[in-house]
C-alpha cells in the first residue's frame, strides 16, 4: 500500500515537472496550451468550414463550425501529444531505467497525463465559448469528466504499448507521428461524419476516436449524451487497450536496461 502511494506521488511530481519543462524559457509559458489549438483552429476552420463548406450541427455559420472543430481538435491534440512523446520517453529517461529501485512502470503514464492536462486547460476556453453560445448543460459539463477518464484509459493503454515496443524497435518513434496524422484526418474532427460516403462509414464506426469526439460534442455543444453504442464500444476499446498495453509493456520491460 505504501509503495503504491509512493509511486502515485512520484508520478504526479514527474507530470508537474514535465509540464514546467515544456515551457522553460517561453515568454507566455503554459498559455501555449491555449494559443496552439486556437492557431490551428483558424487554419482548419478556413480550409474545412469556409473552403469546403463543412457544416456541423443544426445551426449554420462559420462560428458554429469553428466551435465544433475546436471540440474535436482539443482532445485530439492531448491524445496525440501523449502518444508521440510516449514513444521516446523511456529512451530519454534511460538514466532512471538503470536504477534498480525506480518504478519503470510509471514512466509511460507521464507524457499521456501531461498531454491530458494541456487538454483540460484548452477545454476551459471551449467551455467559456460554448457557455457564451448557450450550448452548455450542467449535466453535460459534469459527465465530460467521465468521458475524459475513458479517453485517459484508452490513451494509457496505447502509451504503454508504444513505449515498450519503441525500446526494442526504434523505428516506432518515427512511425507513430505518421500513423497519428493519418488517424487524425480519418477522424471526423474537421468535417461531420455524415459527409463520409456510406461505403466508408464502417471505418468511422470502427474508429474509437470518432466515438470520443462525437461524445464530447454531444456533452459540450448539443446538451445531450453520447449514444449508448458509442459508450459500449469505446469502453470496450479502453479495456482492450489497457489490458494489452500493460501486458505487452510488462513482458518487454525485463530487457529495457540492456536496450536503452
Amino acid at each position: 500500500m505504501a509503495s503504491w502511494k509512493t509511486n502515485w506521488r512520484l508520478l504526479w511530481r514527474m507530470v508537474e515537472r514535465d509540464l514546467r519543462s515544456k515551457y522553460v524559457g517561453s515568454l507566455i509559458g503554459i498559455f501555449w496550451t491555449v494559443i496552439h489549438p486556437l492557431l490551428l483552429l483558424l487554419i482548419f476552420t478556413f480550409i474545412f468550414a469556409i473552403v469546403f463548406q463543412a457544416k456541423f450541427g443544426a445551426e449554420k455559420g462559420v462560428g458554429i463550425s469553428a466551435l465544433y472543430i475546436l471540440c474535436g481538435l482539443i482532445p485530439w491534440l492531448g491524445f496525440q501529444e501523449g502518444l508521440i512523446r510516449a514513444g521516446s520517453y523511456l529512451i530519454e529517461h534511460r538514466n532512471l531505467i538503470s536504477r534498480v529501485k525506480f518504478p519503470v512502470g510509471i514512466l509511460p503514464a507521464v507524457p499521456v497525463l501531461s498531454g491530458l492536462c494541456g487538454q483540460v486547460i484548452g477545454f476551459l476556453v471551449l467551455i467559456l465559448w460554448a457557455g457564451f453560445k448557450e450550448k452548455l448543460s450542467f449535466l453535460g459539463l459534469a459527465l465530460v469528466f467521465v468521458w475524459i477518464l475513458v479517453q485517459l484509459g484508452f490513451g494509457l493503454g496505447l502509451g504503454y504499448f508504444i513505449s515498450g515496443l519503441s525500446v526494442w524497435v526504434r523505428d516506432i518513434i518515427q512511425l507513430v507521428p505518421v500513423l497519428l496524422l493519418v488517424w487524425m484526418y480519418a477522424t471526423p474532427i474537421f468535417y461531420p461524419a455524415k459527409m463520409v460516403p456510406a461505403k466508408f462509414q464502417i471505418f468511422i464506426w470502427l474508429n474509437p476516436m470518432a466515438h470520443l469526439v462525437e461524445g464530447y460534442r454531444r456533452l459540450l455543444l448539443e446538451k445531450g449524451l453520447p449514444e449508448l453504442k458509442s459508450v459500449v464500444f469505446l469502453t470496450a476499446m479502453m479495456a482492450v487497450s489497457l489490458v494489452l498495453g500493460f501486458w505487452i509493456f510488462n513482458r518487454l520491460k525485463k530487457g529495457f536496461a540492456d536496450r536503452v
